[in-house]
């Protein structure tokens, strides 16, 4: 007997089939997808692996082409050997060369998410390092190759251990907790009776090396986590620079936070994430500790069946964290500043103004786009724009031993600032007091006392002018003035001119407090 009548599951089926489908086919868009899928994956997960080896996170351009150019033979293959019907390649040096240079490699690599650009400021080069979308698939081939099950006795124990501790930690019933640890209590005991008896039981060292990899597999993970961190942060950054500048949704909550000092950053999940595993990580106790155990196990026995980089991996299982952590809190912190700064200025003000222009243009061409062909004249009239052509024969080289006449030096007139500018423009400035007064503390406590232009010489203004404001607010509150005493300090703005100025002349004899 059949009916017509649908079959509610296999319809309910075939959906969860279709949108699983549809999933999948945006993860095939991803950066770790299409590496894996790449024709010459083999050769640029080797490469990479070996180029950023544990270490060397981030390297500048210069030494990253140096190191991908010792490979570049396992990248060229006969088809991409041939340019053109098949002619030869011939590089800047007007040797012949085949397939693409290390340099064109790296930059592809860059455009396809496999590496990620970074300027940092402190560098005069552009650094890369890899991406988090690289490092989940060399971690997923190492463990192709490794041949490691997951499904072992010790991490089944970590799974039952993380459920008991929640449990028991979520437990709202009183008597219920008070039984579980009178069962742990219980349980301790006959451990000590059977010890003081002289009952010692130990695992097998197959099965506790086993449990020690499988720790430091995880803790091996995390370094992709971190640079996972630093891409979700950006995310939320800029999805709340969106939300600011949309016209509608909850924008004047978000600034009414902002304006108020609000962390929106670290009020996100990944912000909160983070957060908590930092303050672990930095946790003076928990970090002796910790160490203490890893110099136990390091001494056992089935310790010694590690191979060397396991070991080192164990040593510095925590000390390796360190680093890429405060690489994340950095960012953290300096797109918070940027937040502050964007609203606090007004710019998002101009930005809106020309997003909605924008919007305003794209709905009148939109409108007008089935009413008017695309050959149609338009009548406006643009002027070319004009640029003056030289002859590169004009142009005189520069002579980099030759330094030069020195550029004549442009005075200011002298002006005074009250005590209510200094505070108002280190209020609407975002100035770091907190790491100032960390550098006046430091100077001061060295010499015994400490002139602005003391701090300066030995702590570079890192925010430029906004550093000597901020030194200035200090000293009103917290320094003594020789009275009729000036002093010139000097600093290097952010755009690498050397600056100058005369500042009375305040002297720090004891500690700034940190507020």
């Amino acid at each position: 007997m059949t009916t017509t009548e649908p079959n509610r599951w296999t319809d309910r089926h075939s959906d969860a089939v279709s949108a699983r489908k549809e999933t999948y086919e945006q993860l095939r868009r991803a950066s770790t997808w299409r590496l894996l899928a790449a024709t010459k994956a083999p050769a640029v997960l080797a490469i990479l692996q070996s180029t950023f080896p544990s270490g060397d996170r981030r390297l500048p351009r210069s030494e990253l082409i140096a190191r991908v150019g010792a490979h570049l033979s396992l990248l060229h293959d006969e088809q991409e050997d041939e340019g053109p019907e098949g002619s030869e390649l011939e590089d800047v040096a007007g040797e012949t060369r085949g397939g693409r240079t290390a340099a064109e490699y790296v930059d592809g690599w860059v455009r396809e998410g496999y590496l990620t650009r970074r300027d940092d400021p402190q560098r005069t080069e552009t650094t890369f390092e890899p991406s988090p979308a690289t490092i989940d698939a060399i971690q997923f081939i190492a463990s192709l190759e490794e041949h490691r099950p997951t499904t072992t006795e010790s991490r089944l124990q970590l799974v039952v251990q993380q459920f008991e501790r929640l449990a028991q930690e979520t437990e709202t019933d009183r008597d219920v907790r008070l039984s579980d640890l009178q069962r742990r209590r219980e349980r301790i005991e006959a451990e000590i009776r059977d010890l003081a008896e002289g009952e010692l039981m130990l695992p097998s060292p197959e099965a506790s090396g086993d449990r020690l990899r499988d720790i430091l597999q995880i803790a091996g993970e995390l370094s992709g986590d971190f640079l996972q961190y630093r891409e979700d942060l950006r995310a939320v950054d800029l999805r709340l620079r969106e939300q600011i500048l949309s016209p509608e949704g909850s924008r004047g909550e978000i600034l009414e936070q902002l304006l108020a000092g609000d962390d929106l950053l670290g009020q996100s999940s990944v912000g909160r994430t983070f957060t908590a595993f930092f303050r672990m990580l930095n946790d003076p106790a928990q970090t002796r500790t910790t160490q203490e155990l890893v110099d136990r196990l390091l001494e056992r026995d089935f310790a010694r069946s590690l191979a060397r980089d396991e070991r080192e991996k164990l040593a510095n299982v925590f000390s390796d964290l360190y680093d890429p952590a405060q690489e994340v809190l950095d960012v953290k912190t300096e797109l918070y500043r940027s937040l502050a700064r964007f609203v606090r200025s007004q710019d998002f003000r101009q930005h809106r103004v020309m997003l909605e222009a924008l919007q305003e243009a794209q709905g009148i061409a939109l409108a007008q786009k089935d009413e008017v062909p695309t050959r149609t004249p338009f009548p406006l009239e643009l002027d070319l724009s004009r640029v003056l052509m030289n002859s590169v024969s004009q142009h005189r080289l520069k002579d980099p031993t030759d330094p030069g006449a020195p550029a004549e030096a442009e005075v200011h007139d002298a002006t005074s600032l009250s005590i209510e500018v200094l505070a108002d423009l280190v209020r609407t400035n975002d100035i770091d007091i907190v790491g100032l007064t960390g550098d006046i503390n430091e100077v001061r406590g060295v010499s015994g006392q400490a002139s602005i232009g003391d701090i300066l010489r030995a702590k570079p203004a890192g925010q430029g002018l906004a550093s000597v404001i901020g030194l200035m607010f200090l000293a009103t509150q917290h320094a003594q003035e020789r009275e009729g005493s000036t002093e010139v300090v000097s600093w290097r703005e952010l755009d690498g001119n050397d600056y100058a100025a005369k500042v009375p002349e305040f002297y720090f004899l004891g500690d700034v407090p940190v507020e």
